[in-house]
């Protein structure tokens, strides 16, 4: 298996666990709405990664789409309620569209410092 291969098994690990702390922190009534974003941020940053490498594990191209797809709505969706982003262009700019939220998620993602392969 390549580094790639295993940083992103290690990335995905780390949602899982984050969504494990969100399940936590929602039945202790904890969770605050940047929690949930730093979630949606990875999430979104996962799914674009899956989907960049789908045919290197074998996984199909258009699932991959369609998760990457809504991983980046809820983000959008998310910093367009809060006003929480961290990228050049907010949220509720008129730029981002449907067909560009993928670049909203690229945009966030080198925001918040994360490797976006």
């Amino acid at each position: 298996m390549t580094e790639d291969l295993w940083d992103l098994l290690r990335s995905t690990h780390k949602v899982q666990r984050m969504v494990e702390d969100l399940r936590l922190s929602d039945a202790a009534g904890t969770t605050t709405a940047e929690q949930e974003r730093e979630y949606y941020l990875h999430r979104a940053a996962l799914a674009q990664r899956h989907l960049a490498a789908a045919a290197d594990t074998g996984s199909d191209p258009e699932e991959g789409r369609q998760e990457a797809g809504e991983a980046a709505l809820l983000l959008w969706k998310h910093d367009s309620l809060h006003g929480s982003h961290r990228g050049l262009l907010p949220a509720r700019h008129p730029n981002w569209k449907a067909s560009n939220l993928g670049d909203y998620v690229r945009q966030e993602t080198e925001a918040a410092g994360l490797d976006p392969n």
